[in-house]
């Protein structure tokens, strides 16, 4: 279910609202407001999908309130006065309807409202599955070989490929370095240098260099250069 709030001073328009609405049994029409303060305070209490939100009402102003959340709702703006559109486009909003609001307009917002929830749900999900990754596959001799992130002590691009190092040896990946970034960056890897991502828990020393930068060694000795860049960040991480 789309979780719905239905926000206007007028109580004919939010119960006119609601009742196109109510043809759309995915919609739950839970929970309305009469004023600004009773947008935010349902909004960060309820945490409703969708918002349908007149523009002139009574309250703490709502436009400055809602570019400050941290993770707004879907916004549809309504209002007898067109000339506001260009606002509401101005924070994100999905749709802008003028009253009085037609049903065949209506559906248009909600098919609006149905992809903006699909594509959200699909990315969610991937990154719910980048963040579970525990193992990485690469093709060796023809077969498929399956590697633990754990046994991964760097990953390094050279030679135009990128390579995966374990204590087993050093196996082709089919992925970019980025691709690697992105799916281990919570798994205790860090890119240290354009080239090279290490697995953290290897570090053995950290060899304080010139200007700032840094080599550092892992526990098989293996060498890395890191950058004075870089090392901000990394020192966020295990405080040296």
């Amino acid at each position: 279910m789309i979780s719905v709030l239905i926000a206007d001073d007028e109580k004919h328009a939010r119960d006119r609202l609601k009742m196109l609405l109510q043809k759309y049994d995915f919609l739950s029409l839970d929970y309305e407001a009469k004023n600004g303060d009773e947008v935010i305070q349902q909004i960060i209490s309820k945490n409703p999908d969708v918002v349908f939100l007149d523009i002139n009402m009574p309250g703490i102003p709502v436009f400055n309130s809602l570019s400050s959340l941290k993770n707004p709702p879907i916004i549809i703006f309504q209002t007898a006065y067109s000339e506001y559109a260009v606002d509401a486009y101005g924070i994100n909003a999905l749709d802008y309807l003028v009253k009085p609001i037609s049903e065949e307009r209506l559906a248009q917002t909600v098919d609006k409202i149905k992809n903006k929830i699909t594509l959200k749900n699909r990315s969610n999900n991937e990154i719910n599955k980048k963040n579970d990754i525990q193992k990485i596959s690469v093709k060796q001799y023809g077969k498929i070989k399956v590697i633990s992130i754990t046994d991964i002590y760097k990953i390094t691009f050279e030679e135009g490929f990128s390579f995966i190092y374990t204590y087993e040896g050093r196996f082709l990946a089919d992925k970019y370095l980025n691709y690697f970034e992105e799916i281990l960056s919570d798994k205790g890897f860090f890119r240290v240098s354009r080239n090279d991502i290490i697995n953290i828990k290897n570090i053995s020393l950290i060899h304080p260099m010139f200007k700032g930068n840094y080599v550092i060694e892992l526990i098989n000795g293996a060498k890395i250069k890191l950058s004075r860049r870089r090392a901000k960040s990394l020192k966020k991480i295990i405080n040296f």
